[in-house]
């Protein structure tokens, strides 16, 4: 057998088996350039799928390039949702703080109002009561005084009338013509005591008037009456329509009334 070189020999056993070739099959690899690749063709019913497939992709991005502005206005709506809400949230947490702060201050003015107002009038209430206090105390003092000055004056009114009766009972004994002026005094003083009187005396004051009164007694038409209860320094006088006490307890009466005692003509050591 002759010998081939380096070249190799292959048996049959050790070849694979060799797939059919068809006009269609330009993929692969070749047989004389193996080192060049020649993609495979695809198939009619491949190359549709792929067309498909194509289209779908073609599809579906545009589907996805249309989504775009729905999912843009989907977020801006909330957006302006979110952005209301928390407009909203911060104007009603502005609006309470200043609700609550003119709320304080409005508070805190008619707090302040009405607690004026109840103060000035406890306080008008406690000065009217004051007030009121202190009158009572002053006329508690008046009254005072006054009691205190009438304790005074009662002992020294006391002593002044026991003078006074006795510088009266002392004048009319040493001057009993004294009578005579009272007499004439109340006649002038009284319009209603004309024409004929009536006068009744103790009768020495009457025995002293007719002494004093000889030449006038006829023209004056007096009427004179002893009376023995009279004491000495007065009389009566009337006519038919007015008559005139001027007794001497009478007088006396009289004068002390108008000082507000009651302290008799006679006194008590003198009964």
């Amino acid at each position: 057998m002759k010998a081939w070189g380096e070249k190799k020999i292959i048996r049959r056993e050790d070849v694979p088996p060799l797939e059919p070739w068809h006009m269609t099959q330009l993929s692969g690899t070749s047989v004389q350039r193996p080192h060049v690749y020649v993609p495979e063709a695809v198939p009619v019913e491949q190359e549709s799928v792929a067309e498909q497939a194509v289209e779908e992709s073609a599809v579906a991005a545009e589907a996805e390039i249309s989504m775009v502005p729905m999912i843009a206005e989907v977020e801006l709506d909330q957006l302006k949702l979110a952005a209301q809400q928390e407009a909203y949230a911060d104007g009603h947490a502005q609006g309470r703080q200043a609700g609550f702060a003119e709320g304080e201050v409005a508070g805190r003015e008619a707090g302040h109002a009405e607690g004026y107002a109840a103060g000035l009038q406890v306080g008008r209430q406690e000065a009217e009561a004051e007030v009121l206090q202190f009158k009572l105390l002053v006329s508690q003092l008046a009254t005072a005084v006054a009691d205190y000055e009438d304790a005074l004056a009662r002992p020294i009114l006391d002593i002044a009338l026991a003078a006074a009766r006795q510088m009266v009972r002392q004048q009319l004994s040493q001057s009993p013509e004294s009578l005579l002026a009272v007499i004439r005094e109340a006649i002038n003083s009284l319009p209603e005591l004309q024409g004929p009187l009536k006068l009744e005396l103790h009768p020495d004051d009457l025995a002293l008037l007719q002494t004093l009164l000889a030449g006038e007694l006829a023209t004056l038409q007096w009427r004179l009456e002893p009376v023995a209860e009279m004491a000495r320094g007065g009389c009566r006088i009337s006519n038919t329509s007015v008559e005139l006490d001027l007794s001497l307890p009478s007088r006396w009466r009289r004068i002390v009334e108008g000082l507000g005692r009651s302290d008799p003509w006679v006194a008590d050591d003198e009964h």
